[in-house]
């Protein structure tokens, strides 16, 4: 006769258990791909903020540390386009350097908007490690919709 009979020998976990334990394996493995994958490939890829208006849109991104002239912004099939590079610069310290978690690399978001933009109105502005860019929505055109006749052959 078995001991467990009728009872379930799998360990039981309550649901704010199961939920804890999951967060923090997705903290793991969001840690380990910043820390192992990003460091060796030299990519990183900054936060964004994405907000609509009803005139258009404001996108922030943190970049700190990158010089203004090593940032490209661009308008391309209704994506902004984010890209630049952290450059490192090369110092050398005889003593009391043990470590450096400073990261350097490249990086590149593409960010789908919903609506066509007008490209003349999009103004990038970039103060304290933050590059903010704003642009207009092209207006909606008066025919929403157009009967397409069809021709007989």
């Amino acid at each position: 006769m078995s001991l467990f009979k009728n009872q379930s020998v799998t360990p039981f976990r309550s649901p704010g258990t199961l939920s804890t334990w999951q967060r923090e394996m997705n903290s793991l493995f969001d840690r380990f791909n910043r820390d192992i994958f990003e460091g060796e490939t030299g990519e990183f890829s900054p936060r964004i903020e994405v907000q609509e208006k009803d005139k258009g849109y404001i996108v922030c991104a943190e970049v700190p540390g990158i010089k203004e002239s090593d940032i490209n912004v661009t308008l391309q099939d209704n994506n902004l386009v984010l890209e630049g590079e952290r450059k490192s610069e090369s110092k050398t310290e005889e003593e009391g350097f043990y470590r450096s978690e400073f990261s350097y690399g490249s990086f590149y978001r593409s960010i789908p908007l919903a609506d066509e933009i007008n490209p003349d109105s999009v103004k990038a502005s970039y103060k304290d490690g933050i590059l903010t860019v704003e642009m207009n929505k092209l207006k909606p055109s008066s025919h929403k919709s157009k009967k397409i006749p069809i021709l007989k052959s």
